[in-house]
């Protein structure tokens, strides 16, 4: 399984030929379609906490350092993800409620240990800093949805026929997922009807995620909830 046949069931459906390369042709549609899969890779790292996305980081304190780099490749922290300490299973770290509180923080607000964690500045950052001997960690979400044909090397974007979606641990199900995600941004941006292309993408993306058990992002807009959607924050606001 791999783009090209992807984009060939998606070309069959859309213009009725099977065009037999797409990332070395300069044909105008082949060229659409290259440049909207990366689209819809985008559109479903961000769809659900994918299983297969989902990495480790870890951090070695020494006592002064405050900010370490986000890695190259994240994408955004899962749903409900804290930063912990390992070996440590009774209490991590806080997420600051804002930006004033950091501020504070950083200015010599009293924090309880082992303190607060925020994403700032690409990096992630700790009030006070993480002790020497210790060692923070944190799941984020990889944005390497595609992977090359050795079957191993991750990359970001597609750049060749033979680079494959890797969301779910199904081969099939993610060929099928890019072939719909393919035909409906291709009749978007046609501004042609698509809304039925549309929820067909978004019934197979809830099921395959469903499958998966990651938890789902409740969409904004003019796009449908999925039926088993979890909350992006469980608690009660403004408490």
């Amino acid at each position: 399984m791999s783009f090209l046949t992807a984009a060939q069931s998606a070309s069959i459906r859309l213009i009725g030929k099977k065009p037999t390369t797409f990332f070395s042709s300069q044909g105008k549609f082949e060229l659409e379609l290259t440049d909207l899969a990366n689209e819809v890779a985008a559109d479903l790292t961000k769809y659900a906490d994918w299983r297969t996305l989902v990495t480790l980081q870890t951090m070695a304190g020494d006592g002064t350092t405050i900010g370490f780099n986000l890695p190259s490749d994240f994408a955004r922290m899962p749903f409900s993800q804290e930063v912990a300490r390992a070996n440590w299973y009774t209490w991590g770290y806080v997420d600051t409620p804002d930006l004033n509180f950091w501020r504070d923080l950083i200015n010599g607000l009293a924090s309880p240990s082992p303190g607060y964690w925020i994403i700032l500045n690409g990096q992630m950052q700790f009030q006070p800093p993480i002790s020497a001997g210790t060692t923070a960690q944190y799941y984020y979400i990889s944005d390497k949805a595609v992977v090359a044909v050795d079957g191993t090397t991750k990359k970001s974007l597609f750049d060749t026929d033979t680079d494959s979606l890797k969301v779910s641990n199904n081969a099939r199900d993610n060929d099928r997922l890019l072939t719909l995600g393919l035909i409906w941004r291709w009749r978007a941006q046609k501004r042609m009807e698509y809304a039925e292309d549309l929820q067909n993408y978004e019934i197979l993306a809830a099921q395959v995620s469903g499958a998966d058990r990651g938890a789902h992002i409740l969409s904004a807009g003019n796009r449908r909830v999925s039926w088993d959607s979890q909350w992006a924050y469980p608690r009660s606001l403004g408490t």
